[in-house]
């Protein structure tokens, strides 16, 4: 299976500096899977629209069997500096870009009869101040599940909304918080096994 993996600094893994150019996340354990032939197109500091832009520029010419996309996170904090800043309008236009993007990227894709893996943007709160991008994270994944759902009903067999932020709590109440993040938005490499087994439980899911 040839599966291309776009999204920000949690697929990114620094995969420019390893030599097989897959980083040390959870691309990497997953390309050690049988059949798994992996593409890492993750870039530190993504947004929706990055995504949607380094697709066409540097992916949307080739085939694959599965794109899995892992962004969100970065989008939330574009939206809180921006509402910290007392420019509320200009958030809510980046939310609407944001998702503009996403709904672009999933026609796009959707058209090229790929399976689609789209992962739930998670967050931990370290520091505590991160807690004040909860509000706004729950916002965005209304909105990517809304998104979502203006496909579904024709796409559903080849596109599907991935869980994680609730397997990744589970597993930093066994193992301890610092355990899983170090800063409550990248992973650990057991954050990285726990969110490489949620991915590779829904490649079963929807081959």
């Amino acid at each position: 299976m040839d599966i291309l993996f776009l999204g920000d600094s949690i697929t990114d893994c620094g995969h420019c500096f390893t030599p097989d150019n897959l980083g040390n996340g959870y691309v990497k354990k997953l390309s050690l899977l049988p059949g798994i032939s992996a593409v890492n197109g993750g870039t530190d500091g993504f947004t929706f629209p990055d995504v949607l832009r380094k697709w066409r520029r540097m992916y949307a010419q080739n085939t694959y069997d599965c794109v899995v996309i892992a962004c969100g996170i970065n989008d939330v904090g574009v939206i809180a500096d921006l509402e910290e800043a007392g420019r509320h309008e200009a958030a809510c236009a980046f939310l609407e870009e944001s998702m503009s993007a996403l709904r672009t990227l999933l026609g796009e894709l959707c058209g090229t009869d790929n399976r689609i893996l789209l992962l739930e943007p998670f967050l931990f709160p370290i520091p505590q101040t991160r807690i004040l991008w909860l509000p706004i994270l729950q916002d965005v994944r209304k909105r990517i599940q809304e998104t979502i759902s203006g496909f579904h009903a024709a796409h559903s067999s080849i596109l599907k909304y991935v869980p994680t932020q609730a397997a990744l709590a589970s597993l930093a109440r066994q193992i301890g918080l610092s355990a899983v993040t170090p800063d409550g938005i990248h992973l650990t490499d057991k954050g990285h096994e726990r969110l490489a087994k949620l991915v590779a439980d829904a490649f079963r899911n929807i081959s």
